[in-house]
């Protein structure tokens, strides 16, 4: 079976690092969901969830969603016929791996992409290569190579929408 691969829209990565500069600007992680579908083994990124609301908590090293959250994100996703493809995160300084909180309590799917921004999303952030791109694959998370990176991930012309969505405690 041919690994999956990844189409990002041209605008994911500067609206995520916008989505996420508020919180980082006050010492906390932020946060940005990605949205898409697959067809023939590649994931296509449409949607980019700008959360807001009781229901989702940031402090310094650390982001929480209520489970009405979580429900509200996966009615929403079934109402646009879409899934979650991955997320954004941020850390501060460089730390653009994983944290042990990240492996153990983060999202466990198969193909799930996960990447980290550094400096809280607070410093230039260009192009995938400044973040930490993480899969989740045969039941572990994994670092991308920059190779892997280039590889089986693509920046096409396509643009997401930036949604916002209020998730309650």
């Amino acid at each position: 079976m041919k690994p999956m691969s990844w189409a990002l829209p041209s605008n994911l990565l500067a609206d995520s690092v916008e989505i996420m500069r508020p919180n980082g600007l006050h010492g906390n992680e932020g946060l940005a969901l990605w949205l898409g579908d697959e067809h023939d083994g590649t994931a296509r990124v449409t949607h980019i969830l700008r959360l807001h609301g009781s229901g989702f908590v940031a402090g310094p090293l650390q982001l929480s969603l209520s489970m009405r959250a979580i429900s509200r994100i996966t009615d929403l996703s079934d109402e646009l016929g879409l899934y979650w493809v991955g997320q954004i995160h941020s850390h501060p300084g460089t730390f653009v791996d994983l944290s042990r909180v990240d492996r153990a309590f983060g999202v466990k799917v198969q193909d799930y992409l996960s990447v980290v921004c550094p400096h809280y999303a607070q410093a230039r952030t260009n192009d995938l290569d400044d973040c930490g791109v993480h899969v989740f694959d045969d039941g572990a998370y994994r670092r991308f190579t920059q190779r892997e990176v280039g590889g089986r991930i693509r920046v096409g012309q396509h643009k997401a929408e930036v949604l916002n969505l209020e998730v309650h405690a």
